[in-house]
């Protein structure tokens, strides 16, 4: 198979918006809502973000072959000697979106960015951080089933040579695309091609699940970078890769397109539900710590829950400044009611808050 030479953007006239009109307005209408519900949520939004911010690294990294939890996640951030290479990639992933967040006050959506978020992405002992981790590729990879040859791939990029080429056309259209379409269809053409580009060694996938979020933040079409459609396509990450390749080959955009839109709708549909659970959670479980502590310090407590689901009486004394002896009468009281549940253990006693990890989950 010979290396795939790319459409220059805008698409002009291949996309044909009457093919998923309906969509698009479901979706912008959709994203809106969740919008709305995060700015009125009974817990502060940045609270909520958190947890969600690192089950979407979950569910990113798992499209890529990963096995991890989120509970396994949270745990290797209260103990290192939990930590594996797979929960390490998740916080990478995590990480390179928060790094992403703040990078965007002083730098366009660029190629800067992009090594910059590959670097942090492949940093540490994790699968890829040989595979010149923040550089785009000096040599030809493929796509394909593991094991397959050059010959056997089911997709080859395009040469290296022109990967900084292809990757300048994209820069021109994320910043200053010369259409007239909507950021929501936008994103989906600007994904679809940084994953036909596949600029790096390694990480691709994640990198251009990334940049949904914070292309989506950029243009305001979301209050920070709180919107990820990763859970939706590891679903369906078969039709999400054939997708993919119908753009490359047959160039149906338009499916591809529609297919997005239905994923950023069944994702928005999801995120409402969720807010909607966790805002019932919240009002019930503070109202029930605040009768078995008299303290408004108990806020603090039940907050930071929120922000960190597993945690230990160290991450919570740290969280809330309040001392490392009232915490641990809190935290008795809780488990004692059924709010928490710890492991038991001596040393190093680690508290679930398992309400709110069956909803993230």
């Amino acid at each position: 198979m010979i290396p795939f030479k790319p459409p220059k953007l805008p698409l002009e006239d291949k996309i044909d918006q009457l093919k998923f009109i309906n969509e698009l307005v479901e979706a912008n209408t959709n994203i809106g809502k969740y919008q709305i519900m995060l700015r009125n949520s009974k817990i502060n939004p940045d609270f909520l973000i958190n947890p969600l911010i690192l089950q979407e690294a979950v569910q990113s990294t798992k499209i890529e072959g990963t096995q991890v939890t989120l509970d396994e996640v949270l745990e290797s951030e209260i103990d290192e000697k939990e930590k594996t290479e797979d929960t390490q990639e998740v916080l990478n992933y995590y990480e390179a979106l928060k790094y992403g967040e703040r990078a965007l006050k002083f730098l366009p959506i660029s190629t800067r960015l992009f090594k910059n978020l590959h670097k942090i992405l492949l940093s540490g002992e994790v699968r890829g951080a040989s595979r010149q981790p923040g550089e785009y590729r000096k040599i030809q990879n493929f796509i394909g089933p593991e094991g397959c040859t050059i010959e056997t791939a089911s997709f080859v990029p395009p040469e290296p040579q022109l990967v900084y080429k292809y990757m300048s056309n994209l820069e021109m259209y994320i910043n200053n695309p010369d259409d007239d379409l909507n950021p929501l269809i936008r994103i989906a053409i600007i994904h679809a091609q940084f994953e036909t580009i596949h600029p790096f060694l390694d990480g691709n996938g994640r990198i251009g699940r990334i940049l949904i979020p914070l292309y989506l933040y950029n243009y305001e079409i979301i209050d920070s970078p709180n919107f990820f459609i990763s859970e939706t396509l590891e679903k369906d990450k078969y039709k999400y890769y054939k997708m993919l390749n119908e753009t490359r080959f047959n160039e149906k955009w338009n499916e591809w397109i529609k297919f997005f839109l239905q994923s950023v709708n069944k994702q928005a549909r999801a995120n409402i539900k969720l807010i909607e659970a966790i805002n019932e959670l919240y009002e019930r479980d503070l109202k029930e710590a605040m009768k078995l502590v008299k303290s408004n310090n108990i806020i603090k407590i039940v907050n930071a829950m929120y922000q960190r689901p597993i945690f230990n009486v160290k991450t919570m004394v740290n969280m809330t400044g309040i001392s490392d002896t009232t915490c641990r009468r809190y935290l008795e009281d809780l488990e004692k009611n059924n709010i928490i549940f710890s492991d038991n253990k001596i040393r190093n006693r680690k508290y679930y808050y398992y309400n709110l990890l069956d909803l993230l989950r």
